[in-house]
């Protein structure tokens, strides 16, 4: 006698995740939609003299200090903005961090059958380890602490 599974049981976040996707200079990234705080319009972050690392600056946000990082230049690319870029003010670990991103082009809903681990080892990508698939659109999904823990530990 076969055994019949309810997904009754399963909760939505073993269904789905919910995710924010955003694009750099056309390829397209994600978050888990739980690490994204806020998004807001971009604003050019204050200098702090000699900036390190991937750090553009700090910018104040309703009295808070935070951190912005050119998340492009860790993947090869050349920061641009234009009217649609924006700050996506990501949280990990209790602390914040804002990320300049082209633009954000949806909240989307994928299942998690539709999400792959990727075919490279973590060391390599060093961003995450999976990859979800949305019709024609490969889409990465970035691991908030693996990218931004230097930032947000400090």
């Amino acid at each position: 006698m076969a055994t019949i599974t309810s997904t009754a049981s399963m909760t939505s976040t073993e269904l789905e995740q919910q995710l924010v996707v955003f694009s750099l200079q056309s390829e397209h990234y994600a978050l888990p939609i739980t690490s994204v705080r806020e998004i807001i319009r971009y604003k050019p972050p204050r200098s702090i003299g000699q900036s390190y690392g991937l750090i553009q600056g700090v910018i104040n946000i309703r009295g808070k200090i935070l951190p912005i990082r050119d998340l492009s230049s860790r993947l090869g690319k050349t920061l641009e903005i234009h009217d649609a870029t924006r700050i996506l003010i990501v949280e990990a670990s209790g602390a914040a961090v804002g990320v300049i991103v082209d633009a954000v082009d949806e909240v989307l809903h994928v299942a998690a059958a539709d999400i792959e681990p990727l075919p490279i080892s973590d060391s390599e990508s060093g961003l995450g380890d999976q990859i979800a698939k949305v019709g024609e659109r490969l889409i990465i999904l970035l691991d908030a602490q693996r990218v931004f823990g230097d930032v947000l530990a400090d």
